[in-house]
């Protein structure tokens, strides 16, 4: 997606922003690639329960991983009058200029996770990009990556399935994951192969690697959940599930923790989707209802980590409850409550 699909902003705001809107004004919006992915279908859910929290529509666009698609479905929303809050998950880090610029200049909010450019930041487009929000990748990478090492025995052959190339949080992850590898000398890479984030291109890639490389393939790394499952199901079907260790690098979805208790994997990462899902929405809602003024926020408000743990079988029962709505949105009473420090590139 070209950011010269949007006129530029140098940083001054050509809104007035200054008091608050209000919510019979607005309209939230939840942009993600799939609902079919469990991870965004969480996301989406947690936007929902904020946004019936406040008696305010969402509007969920579901753009395919079609860049182009994610722009001009969100330009056809920004038209329709209302005030815009954008909770979204760019497809990938060049997508990002465009987004922000486009509700910049509406007037609207917007806060992106996981992917931008790393020479942009929030503060230089304006107060309509209120913040930036990521997980540390690398270390996501790194800790799975020693997992699955361990869970080998530390010595064997593994593939590698990564997401999008051109997402940066697919980019740190597999660094972590290479990082990992540098560290012994028992585990080899076999191969890697991009799967784009998607369980079904995660299951034939896996398949084709499982035929090329045989009995050599004793572990898998998946930069998601979504890809270690489609991942799950080639081996399954090669009639080698719980002998090939199986890591994912995040999501921490119901379906990936239930293989964890089964053995059929051994690690995924929290990311909680559903306070993902809500807590970009909230950070917008309380900078437009005057709540918070974005002008003052400290840059480490404005791009910041989040926490995250790794779940292994050790500790996979105490993040098998899904929350309720009253839970996700008392979790976003504050958004900035659970901030690991300021994010980095």
């Amino acid at each position: 997606m070209a950011s010269s699909a949007i006129a530029c902003s140098t940083g001054a705001d050509p809104v007035d922003r200054t008091g608050s809107v209000d919510p019979a004004d607005m309209v939230m919006v939840s942009e993600v690639r799939s609902l079919t992915n469990p991870y965004e279908a969480a996301w989406v859910r947690g936007s929902q329960a904020y946004a019936d929290s406040l008696g305010i529509d969402l509007k969920v666009i579901v753009y395919g991983g079609d860049s182009q698609n994610a722009l001009s479905q969100l330009q056809s929303v920004l038209a329709a009058g209302k005030t815009v809050l954008l909770n979204i998950n760019p497809n990938t880090s060049a997508d990002t200029p465009a987004i922000v610029r486009a509700v910049q200049n509406s007037g609207g909010c917007a806060v992106t996770q996981w992917s931008k450019p790393e020479d942009l930041h929030p503060w230089d487009v304006g107060n309509g990009w209120a913040s930036y929000v990521s997980y540390d990748g690398v270390q996501q990478g790194f800790d799975t990556g020693e997992a699955l090492v361990d869970s080998l025995g530390g010595t064997g052959g593994v593939i590698a399935l990564q997401g999008l190339l051109a997402n940066e949080i697919s980019q740190t992850r597999f660094q972590g994951f290479q990082d990992a590898l540098g560290r012994q000398s028992g585990v080899v890479l076999l191969d890697d192969q991009p799967a784009d984030f998607d369980r079904n291109k995660a299951y034939t890639t896996t398949q084709t690697l499982l035929n090329k490389y045989g009995d050599q393939v004793n572990g898998i790394w998946a930069a998601t959940d979504s890809m270690a499952l489609g991942a799950l199901q080639a081996v399954r079907e090669a009639g080698r599930a719980g002998e090939v260790k199986i890591a994912s690098s995040a999501d921490a979805t119901p379906e990936g923790l239930d293989a964890i208790v089964r053995g059929e994997m051994v690690t995924t990462y929290t990311t909680d989707p559903y306070f993902n899902g809500a807590m970009g929405l909230a950070i917008c809602y309380q900078a437009l209802s005057g709540e918070i003024d974005v002008e003052t926020l400290p840059h480490e408000k404005r791009e910041f980590f989040v926490d995250q743990s790794l779940i292994t079988p050790g500790n996979v029962q105490q993040f098998l409850t899904v929350p309720s709505d009253e839970e996700i949105v008392r979790s976003v009473q504050d958004p900035f409550a659970r901030m690991a420090g300021p994010a980095t590139s």
